[in-house]
């Protein structure tokens, strides 16, 4: 998000205000109370901090500082300077105490209640308490967005999050500041595995999320970090071992790295050592790419065992005949000959049908595998019991970014996320080069298990050359299976060089009336803040909703 600094500030303020002026307390709100802890000494924007909580629409809270014995002096004149006038309790702690035990303490404090969590230098909106004590539920995790204020007071820095990602939280800290528990949340937290002070926020979503029932975003700016240099989620560095220990409390064997994006972190998981695959390729002609597709599979192969099943759709090239006459003495190749009328969704099918592998690969003809063990790293994924599918990492041949997600409703119906970044920028939030939950994935190179394809219905026939692949992630998100983007499987995609880019409107038509209502909902993992007109992720614009439903009414007049 390359966002003017002047525009976002009038955007937010605008927001807000707008928010405040139909603002109505919710019928029996919940109590929440704040928990601050301080470490060292206060630092002065600790009253900015304080005010914000006494201008707070609701009055339904309260607060307890927790805090080391030596600065209750200094902590006394910020509160007096803030004006702070509300309920509020200390925690005084010895110096020798540390973060955990003093958050500990402020957790006990609570009691039974509700909890939010406030920084120091942290700046509430005046609907915060309200805003995420509504989206709290028994045993539940509220958050919201949040932005940074600079020496001027001027908003910066946007981080406008998507919906829970729970493949997400653990690769980045997705959720950050505010951060609200219900008290049954609160009563059941596993121990703090954070080794480091800047893992501390992810430490703590990981280990409320996990308890929780339900995670709820609220998708409104409410919290403001006045720290100067505060880290905000996603840009925060520090080790891995918290993320460690989450996989651990979860019993996920993975290996865990730095991601590509600061404060990321890349998480492998093997695939079973009998899990075997089968590449389904549809292809008519073009041998020069078939033999690359092939190639580099060839050099960039992991553990997996897998099949080649390579569906001639009607090649008539010499060359092409050549090749494969080659290749079919292979005996991890087989051809399958299917001249009918093009169907991408028949052609898959049909080769499905055939194939022996635990877990089906379908992939471009046009695709070359760039780095190494992408196919393990596909099917360690696509293995696991709650994932239905998932996609790679394609780039253009010049190395721009062609394919990290689909969003639905993106330019119409559904459309690729940051398509022409640059190959070495994370994009917004990092969602770029990090492992996440998304609505969709390219069928250009998708992953499923055999028998979730079968129970799935296959892809759709109807759906002949646009949108089968999107309609069939859908429709498992429909069943609670997960789509996951894994950027480990990174490859070229030459972008259907023997089929052009003509679409087929009748497949948009029949897609969008079927879906209709997810598009007008809005893709959850991308921020309802965020345009859908381009894949930018600058801020939505006035007039979105009229620009939807022009392009839905010109689909009938083609």
């Amino acid at each position: 998000m390359g966002e003017d600094p002047v525009a976002y500030d009038t955007w937010v303020r605008r927001t807000e205000a707008a928010r405040l002026a139909t603002w109505l307390p919710p019928p029996n709100q919940r109590a929440l109370h704040v928990v601050m802890v301080i470490e060292d000494r206060p630092p002065t924007e600790t009253i900015d901090s304080l005010r914000s909580l006494t201008a707070q629409t609701s009055s339904h809270w309260a607060l307890t500082v927790a805090l080391r014995e030596r600065w209750e002096p200094d902590l006394s004149a910020l509160l007096h300077l803030s004006g702070i006038r509300q309920h509020f309790a200390l925690e005084r702690r010895d110096q020798a105490s540390t973060f955990e035990e003093m958050l500990g303490a402020g957790l006990a404090a609570a009691r039974d209640s509700d909890v939010a969590l406030m920084f120091p230098g942290d700046v509430w909106a005046p609907d915060t308490v309200s805003q995420l004590s509504e989206a709290l539920t028994d045993n539940g995790v509220a958050y919201a967005d949040e932005d940074c204020l600079d020496d001027h007071g001027t908003h910066a820095v946007p981080c406008l999050k998507p919906a829970f990602s729970p493949e997400f939280l653990l690769h980045a800290d997705c959720i950050g500041r505010p951060l609200a528990m219900s008290a049954g949340v609160v009563g059941r937290l596993p121990t703090s595995s954070a080794g480091v002070r800047e893992a501390r926020d992810h430490d703590l979503a990981l280990r409320a999320c996990e308890v929780a029932d339900s995670v709820r975003h609220v998708p409104e700016v409410l919290c403001h970090r006045r720290v100067r240099g505060a880290p905000l989620p996603t840009q925060t560095p520090g080790s891995a071992d918290h993320v460690t220990m989450a996989l651990a409390r979860r019993h996920e064997l993975a290996a865990v790295t730095p991601g590509r994006a600061a404060g990321t972190f890349s998480i492998r998981r093997e695939p079973s050592s009998n899990t075997t695959a089968s590449i389904i390729i549809p292809f008519r002609d073009e041998p020069r790419f078939l033999r690359a597709c092939i190639d580099s599979i060839d050099r960039t192969k992991g553990a997996v065992v897998h099949e080649f099943l390579l569906v001639d759709n009607g090649s008539v090239q010499p060359e092409t005949m050549t090749l494969l006459d080659r290749l079919s003495d292979r005996p991890d190749v087989r051809v399958v000959s299917d001249p009918r009328p093009f169907n991408w969704a028949a052609l898959n099918n049909g080769a499905a049908a055939m194939a022996s592998g635990d877990v089906l690969v379908f992939l471009n003809n046009d695709i070359e595998a760039l780095s190494h063990g992408w196919l393990d790293a596909l099917c360690g994924q696509a293995e696991r019991p709650d994932v239905g599918a998932v996609g790679a990492r394609l780039l253009y041949p010049d190395h721009r970014l062609q394919h990290c997600g689909v969003v639905l409703g993106l330019g119409g119906a559904a459309g690729h996320l940051f398509v022409g970044l640059a190959e070495d920028k994370p994009g917004y939030l990092g969602m770029a080069v990090t492992t996440r939950e998304c609505s969709a994935v390219t069928g250009a190179c998708l992953t499923t298990r055999r028998e979730v394809f079968d129970s799935h219905g296959q892809f759709d026939e109807s759906l002949g050359v646009d949108l089968n692949d999107i309609d069939y992630c859908l429709r498992m998100h429909r069943s609670g299976l997960r789509t996951l983007y894994e950027p480990a499987a990174e490859l070229v995609h030459h972008e259907s060089p023997s089929r052009g880019t003509a679409g087929d409107v009748s497949d948009i038509v029949r897609f969008v009336e079927r879906w209709k209502a997810s598009i007008i909902a809005g893709d959850p993992y991308l921020n309802p803040h965020l345009t859908r007109i381009d894949s930018s992720c600058a801020l939505r614009g006035p007039g979105e909703e009229e620009w939807w439903q022009r392009w839905h009414d010109s689909l009938t007049d083609v």
